[in-house]
């Protein structure tokens, strides 16, 4: 994989750029709230082209609006409706977004998205049920996580879903890749957002930003979100599931200090709605434990990289851990 992105590619991150920048702030009624969905927006990437630059360029292209999407304080669903749905359903065309993702043994539980999801892909373990949702059957539920959660007002039918055999794996795959994108793009933001804080806040009649250690902990957290934005688009350009696994085990084993980090950099004020801080870093939170999170992912990665190891210990726990979310 090269590092460098294609003229095609840049011309497109570009193009989406031009396009988010005109949609980025935030409502002032909906400031203080703990997070905003732009549906106009979401409207306008359809309308645009960019949902559906997974099957017409490629997944490392729907990749690559994922990250720069999740970069905006505001939300839009590009994740799952523009990289996960298409790479599922390749032959279904464009699918009814957004797409909310489920991992079935939680069926009964909040589910992130739910709220404004129009479909839901359900993960069964082996199988995968392909739902509508009807925004009625759907109980919206508070949370500081930024992104709307909700739960069924009833646990629906998955017998009577539409049911794809075998695309479990493919799922977990691209759910990972799509989640390493969301917290390189929201990790990056934010801290571009702590960066410019830092120049300004003063300490001891200095910038917080002058003092070395402050600078090295930083240092740490442009590594992390850096190498978060490589793995996941390697992972959409290789198209094999230990690379997905692996950049999302990375881009979740990094959010602890992200988090600490970026918060104690604002005096704790990210932890309040009075700073945009929390559009991303609690975005990412909700991101830490999704997809089998750390522990699941790193036993699905030992188990394709070292199969009669894991075979031998009886570490078979995986697609459990996977499913249970």
């Amino acid at each position: 994989m090269d590092f460098q992105l294609s003229e095609d590619q840049e011309a497109l991150v570009s193009a989406l750029q031009s396009i988010l920048q005109d949609h980025a702030e935030l409502p002032q009624a909906e400031r203080f709230s703990y997070s905003y969905f732009n549906a106009d927006l979401q409207r306008l990437l359809g309308e645009s082209g960019f949902l559906g630059a997974a099957r017409d360029i490629g997944p490392l292209e729907a990749a690559l609006v994922t990250i720069e999407t999740a970069r905006l304080p505001v939300l839009v669903e590009t994740a799952a409706t523009g990289l996960v749905a298409p790479m599922l359903l390749p032959a279904d065309g464009p699918v009814d977004g957004p797409v909310a993702l489920i991992a079935g043994g939680a069926i009964g539980k909040a589910h992130r998205n739910l709220p404004i999801a129009r479909t839901a892909l359900v993960d069964l373990g082996e199988d995968v049920a392909v739902l509508t949702i009807d925004p009625a059957d759907v109980e919206p539920v508070a949370s500081i996580l930024a992104y709307p959660y909700g739960r069924f007002r009833a646990i629906p039918d998955l017998a009577a879903a539409r049911r794809l055999p075998g695309a479990g794996a493919r799922l977990r795959q691209w759910w990972r890749v799509a989640l390493a994108a969301e917290v390189a793009g929201a990790a990056q933001a934010a801290l571009d957002f702590t960066l410019d804080y830092v120049k300004q806040r003063q300490v001891f009649g200095r910038p917080v930003g002058s003092f070395q250690s402050v600078q090295h902990r930083l240092v740490q957290c442009h590594a992390h979100a850096q190498s978060t934005y490589y793995l996941a688009l390697r992972a959409a350009w290789s198209g094999e599931a230990v690379d997905a696994d692996c950049a999302a085990s990375l881009a979740q084993q990094g959010v602890q200090k992200l988090l600490f980090d970026l918060h104690q950099f604002h005096g704790g004020m990210g932890v309040t709605t009075e700073h945009l801080l929390h559009f991303w870093l609690y975005r990412i939170r909700a991101l830490q434990a999704e997809a089998g999170g750390v522990h699941g992912i790193g036993l699905e990665i030992a188990g394709r990289m070292w199969p009669a190891a894991t075979q031998a210990t009886g570490a078979d726990a995986a697609p459990q851990i996977a499913e249970a979310g």
